[in-house]
């Protein structure tokens, strides 16, 4: 099938140093933790955690509004501002991101890239419009999947459902194929769990696409991370781990460097 593409230049696969990247969930204003998309506890207030992960070298940060497509609005831009005076390193901006003049909103509060996941779900045409109008190393696409035994389907968040009219694998060469310059992979049923990163699921999407893959779900243990990376994960999310551990960024990407991983510092 064809798709309509930007006009900027594909993005090679990353060549470049492994990121480490907090993700945090943004709900009613406040930063929320859960297990497998359920089960939200509170876990602080945006700000002050950027501000502490920026001190402590950060490569970038994730935030997803994980209401705003549900009570379809857009991202809470009073608290991206926020979030965006305490940070220092590039900032991906997600959740009901529907339009061009949203995505413009969220630049202008300080985003240096958005994500779109349930949004090009609903309009995968989104895609296409945003990365013509931003280009396409700002377009991050989101793809939640879940496991059911030996089988992976696409997951839609909004829903809590799987997506039965389409595979996930179509669904993100057509993403990378309308212009997502990157792909965050989100292992529905190891999110919050700290049970492990989904390496089987990194290992049948890499081969698919030629742009970064930030994978998402699971990290507990620096082994988890470490085993990613090495898996080629060009990036790796943590959020729970950082949230609900003595784990920090300084002593998580010292040991991964301690391991040979090539990572910023």
């Amino acid at each position: 099938m064809n798709f309509p593409t930007s006009t900027s230049a594909p993005l090679a696969q990353s060549t470049v140093k492994k990121r480490l990247i907090p993700s945090l969930l943004l709900q009613k204003g406040r930063l929320a933790k859960g297990v497998r998309f359920a089960d939200w506890q509170d876990a602080g207030r945006a700000d002050t955690t950027a501000k502490a992960h920026n001190a402590q070298g950060a490569d970038e940060l994730i935030i997803l509004d994980i209401e705003a497509s549900r009570e379809g609005r857009g991202p809470d831009l009073e608290t991206i501002e926020k979030v965006s005076q305490e940070c220092f390193m590039p900032l991906t901006i997600g959740g009901g991101i529907s339009s061009l003049d949203i995505a413009q909103q969220c630049f202008a509060r300080g985003a240096d890239k958005i994500c779109v996941t349930t949004t090009a779900l609903r309009n995968p045409e989104l895609i296409s419009e945003l990365a013509e109008t931003f280009g396409r190393q700002a377009i991050v696409l989101g793809i939640d999947v879940m496991q059911d035994g030996d089988t992976w389907s696409l997951y839609d968040f909004c829903e809590h459902a799987p997506v039965k009219d389409r595979d996930w694998k179509d669904w993100l060469v057509e993403g990378v194929a309308r212009g997502a310059g990157e792909v965050r992979l989100m292992s529905v049923g190891r999110e919050g769990t700290r049970s492990g990163m989904d390496i089987s699921l990194l290992k049948q999407a890499r081969p698919l696409v030629d742009v970064p893959i930030i994978l998402d779900g699971g990290a507990g243990t620096l082994d988890h991370l470490e085993e990613a990376l090495r898996a080629d994960a060009d990036a790796v999310c943590a959020g729970t781990m950082l949230v609900f551990s003595d784990n920090n960024l300084v002593k998580v990407k010292r040991y991964l460097a301690s391991k040979n991983i090539d990572m910023r510092l």
